[in-house]
This record gives C-alpha cells, structure tokens and sequence, in this order.
C-alpha cells in the first residue's frame, strides 16, 4: 500500500470522517438501546437481533470507509486499481426463440385439445387484427 492518506487532512474529507464517526456512535448505541429493550422484555429475540443488525450496519460503515480512504489513497499516488479476471469469450450467445404452434407435436388423438388449440389460434388471430400484437 503505496499511497499517501494525505487528501484526508483536507476540510471535505473532515467533515466526512465526522458523519462516518456520527454514524457510527449512533449505530452503536442503538444496538445498545435494543439490548436493553430486549433485557427489559426477558430477553426478546427480536430486540436482541435488531441490535446485532444495528451493530452489523456499524461494521458495514468503518469496512466501507476503509475501502473509501484506500480506494482514494491508490487513485492519488498513480498506482492502477486491481484487476478483475475477465470474463469468458467462448461463451456463445444463443437467443430465445418461441416455439410456435407448428412446432408442437400433433393432438391427433385428443379432440378436447385440439379445439381448445384451435380456439388458442382464433385468439391470437384475432388480437393481432385488433393492433395488439
């Protein structure tokens, strides 16, 4: 880790640490608050779980901000970002293509499902002569 947190001495960036720390202290206690919701209710678990994603959403932000400053730090200093493999080229794209009454085996034997394919066929016929395609 080459670069340098300088830019972070900068006002914008103070008054970023301030609501990252903001956010922080409040999440915390929170999570503290809803220990003692849940202590007063004999341990409710859903207290007790709204403070572990209180306390959850505290983590997020510090890992966050950490990504932030460092992202920040490598974009400064010059140094190129790391890599992501790419993806496959061999992969062939094959479009979807609906079938088509044709394409569906013959109903010879059924009569039931073969008015009911041919009512099927009227419908879109008929749609299709209204504009609604």
């Amino acid at each position: 880790m080459k670069g340098s947190y300088r830019f972070a001495l900068k006002p914008r960036w103070i008054a970023l640490h301030l609501i990252c720390l903001a956010l922080c202290v409040t999440m915390i206690l929170l999570g503290r608050w809803q220990l003692v919701v849940s202590d007063r209710k004999h341990f409710a678990l859903q207290n007790f779980g709204y403070a572990l994603q209180w306390w959850a959403f505290t983590l997020f932000v510090v890992w966050m901000w950490a990504k932030l400053l460092r992202d920040n730090a490598r974009a400064t200093s010059g140094e190129p970002p790391p890599t992501v493999a790419p993806a496959p080229t061999d992969v062939a794209y094959r479009r979807y293509v609906m079938p088509t009454l044709s394409d569906a085996p013959a109903a010879q034997g059924d009569p039931e499902l073969m008015a009911y394919n041919e009512y099927l066929s009227k419908l879109a016929r008929s749609t299709k002569d209204e504009g609604h395609a």
